[in-house]
């Protein structure tokens, strides 16, 4: 009997391991990066591949609220983004 209730807890284990682990590897910053990249895509801009590498500079989290990263700034403007779309893309990355 014990060693029935070991098994079943063994089993209840893995499933609880198994249905937490694709949270904890889920990489934030692809969706973030998507965010930014869509934003920047939503206000008429071609959201190529310099679009994605200036999005991947995520924001730095400032506590309560995410303040845009000057290196993402700096490449969307580079690239002709106005400031007006940059700062909330870069904010959402």
């Amino acid at each position: 009997m014990f060693r029935r209730a070991k098994y079943m807890v063994a089993a209840a284990g893995v499933v609880v391991a198994a249905g937490t682990l694709p949270i904890l590897a889920a990489s934030p910053a692809s969706a973030t990066q998507s965010a930014c990249t869509n934003y920047v895509a939503n206000h008429g801009y071609f959201a190529g591949p310099k679009v994605k590498a200036a999005c991947s500079h995520g924001a730095i989290d400032a506590g309560v609220t995410k303040a845009p990263n000057p290196a993402c700034i700096v490449g969307l403007a580079n690239l002709d983004v106005a400031n007006s779309v940059s700062v909330p893309a870069c904010k959402r990355a």
